[in-house]
Protein backbone atom coordinates (compact mmCIF):
# COMPACT_ATOMS: atom_id res chain seq x y z
CA UNK A 1 0.00 0.00 0.00
CA UNK A 2 1.32 3.65 -0.68
CA UNK A 3 1.97 6.02 1.68
CA UNK A 4 -0.22 8.25 0.55
CA UNK A 5 -3.35 6.12 0.75
CA UNK A 6 -2.14 4.81 3.86
CA UNK A 7 -2.16 8.65 5.44
CA UNK A 8 -5.77 8.76 4.01
CA UNK A 9 -6.89 5.89 5.65
CA UNK A 10 -5.15 6.54 8.81
CA UNK A 11 -6.91 10.32 8.53
CA UNK A 12 -10.33 8.89 7.71
CA UNK A 13 -10.17 6.22 10.53
CA UNK A 14 -8.95 8.80 13.25
CA UNK A 15 -10.86 12.01 12.19
CA UNK A 16 -14.39 10.55 13.18
CA UNK A 17 -13.53 10.14 17.08
CA UNK A 18 -11.70 13.80 17.18
CA UNK A 19 -15.27 14.76 16.61
CA UNK A 20 -16.00 13.11 20.19
CA UNK A 21 -12.70 15.19 22.14
CA UNK A 22 -13.65 16.63 25.21
CA UNK A 23 -15.52 19.68 24.50
CA UNK A 24 -12.58 21.58 26.32
CA UNK A 25 -10.18 21.23 23.72
CA UNK A 26 -11.70 23.10 21.52
CA UNK A 27 -11.94 22.15 17.39
CA UNK A 28 -8.97 19.17 17.26
CA UNK A 29 -7.67 18.49 13.96
CA UNK A 30 -5.06 15.98 12.46
CA UNK A 31 -2.22 18.60 10.76
CA UNK A 32 0.11 16.03 9.45
CA UNK A 33 0.42 12.06 9.28
CA UNK A 34 4.05 10.65 8.80
CA UNK A 35 4.91 6.82 8.24
CA UNK A 36 8.11 6.10 9.08
CA UNK A 37 10.91 4.30 6.29
CA UNK A 38 10.20 0.82 7.64
CA UNK A 39 6.15 0.99 7.54
CA UNK A 40 6.61 0.11 11.35
CA UNK A 41 4.70 3.16 12.61
CA UNK A 42 2.65 6.30 12.07
CA UNK A 43 2.90 9.09 13.73
CA UNK A 44 -0.92 11.69 13.69
CA UNK A 45 0.28 15.26 14.42
CA UNK A 46 -2.45 17.15 16.30
CA UNK A 47 -3.61 20.53 16.96
CA UNK A 48 -6.10 21.92 19.25
CA UNK A 49 -7.96 25.24 19.55
CA UNK A 50 -7.28 25.38 23.31
CA UNK A 51 -6.25 22.18 25.40
CA UNK A 52 -4.13 20.47 22.73
CA UNK A 53 -2.86 18.01 26.17
CA UNK A 54 -5.80 17.17 27.08
CA UNK A 55 -7.00 16.25 23.19
CA UNK A 56 -3.60 14.17 22.81
CA UNK A 57 -4.37 12.43 25.96
CA UNK A 58 -8.15 11.63 24.51
CA UNK A 59 -6.21 9.53 21.73
CA UNK A 60 -3.59 8.16 23.66
CA UNK A 61 -6.30 6.88 26.04
CA UNK A 62 -8.29 5.74 22.49
CA UNK A 63 -5.23 4.40 21.00
CA UNK A 64 -6.37 0.45 20.99
CA UNK A 65 -9.38 1.14 19.69
CA UNK A 66 -7.94 3.10 16.64
CA UNK A 67 -5.03 0.77 16.58
CA UNK A 68 -7.78 -2.02 16.25
CA UNK A 69 -9.27 -0.29 13.27
CA UNK A 70 -6.77 -0.11 11.17
CA UNK A 71 -6.49 -3.54 10.90
CA UNK A 72 -8.90 -3.08 7.92
CA UNK A 73 -5.81 -2.39 6.02
CA UNK A 74 -5.61 -5.94 5.37
CA UNK A 75 -1.85 -6.19 5.86
CA UNK A 76 0.23 -8.38 7.28
CA UNK A 77 1.92 -6.00 9.23
CA UNK A 78 -0.19 -3.21 10.61
CA UNK A 79 1.59 -0.07 11.48
CA UNK A 80 1.60 1.12 15.43
CA UNK A 81 0.06 4.54 15.84
CA UNK A 82 2.10 7.28 17.67
CA UNK A 83 0.32 11.03 18.61
CA UNK A 84 2.07 14.05 18.58
CA UNK A 85 1.18 17.69 19.29
CA UNK A 86 2.12 20.05 16.21
CA UNK A 87 3.98 21.91 17.51
CA UNK A 88 4.72 24.23 14.18
CA UNK A 89 1.39 26.85 14.84
CA UNK A 90 2.51 27.57 18.29
CA UNK A 91 6.52 28.23 17.29
CA UNK A 92 5.21 29.74 14.42
CA UNK A 93 3.30 32.15 16.48
CA UNK A 94 6.50 32.99 18.37
CA UNK A 95 8.51 33.50 15.28
CA UNK A 96 5.70 36.53 14.32
CA UNK A 97 5.90 37.92 17.95
CA UNK A 98 9.68 38.74 17.72
CA UNK A 99 9.32 39.81 14.05
CA UNK A 100 7.03 41.90 15.22
CA UNK A 101 8.92 43.27 18.48
CA UNK A 102 11.90 44.24 16.23
CA UNK A 103 10.21 46.04 14.13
Amino acid sequence: MQAARLESVVRSIIAPILLTAPRECGIVSITEIVLSPDAEHVTVYISSLTEVKKALQFLVHNRRKLQHSLTQLNKKRVPMLRFAIDERIERGARIDALLSKSE
